[in-house]
């Protein structure tokens, strides 16, 4: 008995022990929905968790659940930010004691994405890795301008690829500008933006020359100029001229591809002014000359007789090409600086040297201003024309029109040359080798230049108001400088043997005489016979009619600047300006050369080439065999 009641004592607790865990609960967690889909852009989700005990949540890293623990009933949210990857799917988590359950989360993705689509090669060319993320096998093709730069791999199947882009070396220097290859994926594409920089040095410092560092009265019209320089990659050099009137606070600029500019306005009366120049390639490579100053005066008139230099020569050459430049039917009033013969200069050298070859080649020219005071403003007209009555002026150098329906002009030509051998450095010699250019005063349509045998000319040019420049390049650039004939014709019939003869003489002082014109009509012996045969000059040939005649006299082209003014001389006329220039420069002629800088070999401009009398003719040169 005494051993039952001990064992019973020792069972009982052991029994009511088994009994308590027998009674426990088990853990339970569950969750609803079971399924969540959040769309690409992100978005909310709730849900609803039911449990007996406490819980933690484990989600992936692109979900944010809120709150992430708990005992008991709760409700969850969940949260997404956009994706920009391919559709994900994953699972949250839910765990307590023994329970654990889940929850399936998906998340719409992209189609396709590239991580990177702005490539920005450096000049070293270092290859740029990017990813491409795609639900569709994709190949990256390069566009005709982008052919310089290869994908590796160019292709690729669905999901995450690394992709690495290479440019080629650079062999040349044409700029890698921004361009394009496309990525095909499905029923779509993507663009891809390349481009690379060059290797690049910047050109040398420019060397100002005028005005120079110190000068007092310098005009408010005033020309800067300074070297030109040159990049050490070849790279054509642009410059912008800044000035400053206040110590450098502001700059105002001007940009030019010249070494010689005017600034964009007149320069304030006795001002003291800060100068400089940059020069830059179009790669980013920029250089800048130091700083100069000069002081203006008060800007008054030029006094009568007074010459001024407009510009001077910088190709290096031995001797400068003169020309020169005088008004007729100018009075005081308009020589102050920048005033009307001023703008009548500048309006004639900048239309002169706009055209071919004269733009080429204009550094090899020095241009002289004298200014010469005539008592009324205007010019003799003999007969009433179209804009202007019959009139008598009492002008500097006589300058004359005929009218009515002549275009022809004449002036005192001997005191035209006593003013031009004034000029520093022009001669008898140099004389015979300068065009001497007058501007006349007077609002018309006219123009003749008088040549003579020595090579000495006067180009006299009206200042028509929409002709002006036409009238200069025709006259100046074609007569008086090039020693051009006229293309045109006037009479229906052959050229007279006298005239034919003429230009014979003419030619045995100057070869180059007439160059754009022939007589002989055969293409064997034709002076202009080499242009045939070389490529680019294909609009040379062989056309009758010229010199003022539809028969016996030749030109080189269907029409050109000694037809009718157009802004273009055909190839043997360029040829003989050129010439001219390399002569009076002392400087050796090469046909190579002159081909290899001539720029324009055809008519560029937008008139017809059958429209053949866009002016009037003007007056055929006045030939003084002297």
């Amino acid at each position: 008995m005494k051993h039952f009641v001990r064992n019973l004592l020792i069972l009982i607790p052991l029994l009511i022990s088994l009994s308590l865990v027998s009674c426990k609960e088990e853990d339970s967690i569950s969750v609803t929905p079971s399924e969540v889909s959040i769309v690409r852009n992100g978005g909310k989700k709730t849900l609803n968790v039911t449990a007996n005990c406490a819980w933690t949540i484990a989600a992936p890293e692109w979900l944010e659940c809120d709150p992430v623990s708990g005992s008991g009933n709760a409700s969850v949210t969940v949260k997404a930010g956009k994706n920009e990857e391919l559709e994900r799917k994953d699972f949250i988590t839910f765990t307590g004691g023994t329970a654990m359950t889940q929850v399936s989360v998906t998340q719409a993705g992209v189609d396709f994405r590239a991580t990177k689509d702005l490539f920005e090669f450096d000049a070293a060319g270092t290859p740029i890795e990017f990813t491409v993320i795609s639900t569709y096998d994709w190949t990256i093709t390069a566009s005709n301008d982008a052919q310089w730069c290869k994908a590796e791999p160019s292709s690729g199947t669905a999901g995450e690829t690394k992709v690495t882009l290479t440019p080629d070396p650079i062999t040349d220097r044409v700029p890698r500008e921004r361009t394009f290859m496309t990525v095909d994926y499905g029923k779509s594409f993507k663009t891809l933006t390349v481009s690379q920089q060059l290797p690049n040095d910047p050109p040398a410092v420019p060397e100002l020359t005028s005005p120079s560092a110190g000068a007092t009265d310098v005009k408010i019209n005033t020309y800067f100029s300074w070297k030109k320089v040159t990049d050490p990659d070849g790279d054509t050099v642009t410059y912008r001229l800044m000035l400053s009137a206040d110590g450098g606070a502001t700059w105002a600029s001007t940009t030019t591809d010249a070494v010689r500019t005017k600034h964009s306005a007149l320069l304030a009366k006795s001002t003291e002014y800060m100068w400089k120049v940059e020069a830059s390639d179009p790669f980013g490579g920029k250089s800048e000359s130091p700083v100069q100053k000069f002081t203006t005066g008060d800007g008054g008139a030029y006094k009568d007789g007074e010459i001024s230099t407009y510009r001077m020569e910088s190709a290096g050459a031995s001797k400068p090409v003169h020309l020169i430049f005088m008004g007729d039917g100018f009075i005081e009033d308009d020589y102050t600086e920048g005033g009307a013969f001023d703008q009548a200069v500048e309006t004639a050298v900048n239309g002169l040297f706009a055209v071919e070859p004269f733009a080429t080649y204009q550094d090899y020219f020095r241009v002289t201003t004298v200014a010469v005071y005539s008592q009324e403003r205007g010019a003799t007209v003999k007969t009433a024309m179209s804009n202007c009555p019959a009139q008598t002026k009492n002008t500097a150098f006589s300058a004359t029109l005929e009218g009515g329906n002549s275009t022809g002009t004449s002036c005192n030509y001997d005191k035209v040359f006593s003013y031009a051998m004034k000029v520093p450095g022009v001669d008898d010699a140099a004389l015979k080798n300068t065009t001497v250019y007058l501007l006349i005063n007077l609002n018309v349509y006219a123009g003749t230049c008088m040549m003579e045998y020595s090579g000495r000319s006067v180009s006299m040019c009206p200042m028509g108001k929409s002709t002006f420049v036409p009238v200069v390049c025709h006259e100046g650039g074609g007569h008086g400088f090039g020693r051009l004939l006229d293309e045109y014709r006037y009479y229906e019939s052959q050229l007279p043997l006298d005239q034919k003869n003429s230009l014979i003489q003419w030619r045995s002082g100057d070869p180059y005489f007439g160059y754009n014109i022939d007589i002989t009509g055969d293409r064997n012996i034709v002076h202009w016979k080499e242009y045939f045969n070389r490529s680019g000059y294909e609009a040379v040939g062989l056309y009758e009619g010229a010199y003022l005649y539809y028969q016996g006299a030749w030109r080189s082209e269907y029409i050109s600047c000694m037809h009718d003014n157009r802004f273009y001389f055909d190839a043997p006329s360029r040829e003989a300006i050129v010439r001219r220039i390399m002569r009076a420069s002392g400087s050796n002629f090469n046909i190579d050369s002159f081909v290899k800088n001539d720029k324009v070999k055809k008519d560029p401009t937008t008139k017809s080439n059958y429209v053949e009398e866009v002016y009037p003719p003007l007056a055929p040169p006045i030939l003084v065999n002297k």
